[in-house]
């Protein structure tokens, strides 16, 4: 990765820190907490749900979300061995980068036979229809909005 001045590129491109992909599938039995490297461990991050039980799955806090992907860049930039970044301490100041407006994906593919309902944690914002049904999945577009809060948009939903 190059450096543009004293930091490594994906200083400026967070998403950059992250795979391009993530797949995690969990059989569901109850309201269940969404944790926050199953939901930003990746630029797409694709959530299998298993089962037979209709339920609520609540996001982590927007923090945990925030906390996960800040730490994601500080280790790619420690990992910077040459440049100046290295000279400067190897960590970035804490809250560096500003994430805001940082996007990512997240799809719930529910091939459960009940329907899920995605529910916010805390400094989480659900817009459009927070139900998955059965056998179909929801993709949602999710935004870093503030230093303590994020949104999950969904954009598109469909039939398995």
């Amino acid at each position: 990765m190059a450096n543009i001045g004293v930091f490594r590129d994906d200083f400026y491109n967070a998403a950059s820190t992250l795979a391009v992909a993530e797949y995690n599938s969990v059989a569901i039995t109850g309201a269940t907490v969404i944790p926050a490297q199953d939901i930003a461990s990746a630029q797409w991050n694709y959530y299998n749900t298993t089962g037979s039980t209709a339920a609520t799955l609540t996001t982590d806090t927007a923090a945990n979300i925030i906390a996960y992907i800040q730490n994601a860049v500080a280790a790619a930039y420690k990992a910077n061995v040459g440049g100046f970044a290295s000279a400067l301490g190897g960590t970035p100041p804490t809250g560096a980068p500003n994430l805001f407006n940082l996007t990512f994906m997240f799809v719930i593919d529910n091939t459960s036979s009940a329907t899920m309902t995605l529910a916010g944690g805390t400094g989480v914002t659900i817009t459009g229809t927070a139900t998955t049904a059965t056998t179909t999945s929801s993709t949602w577009l999710v935004s870093i909005t503030g230093p303590t809060t994020v949104t999950f948009q969904r954009v598109m939903g469909g039939t398995n």
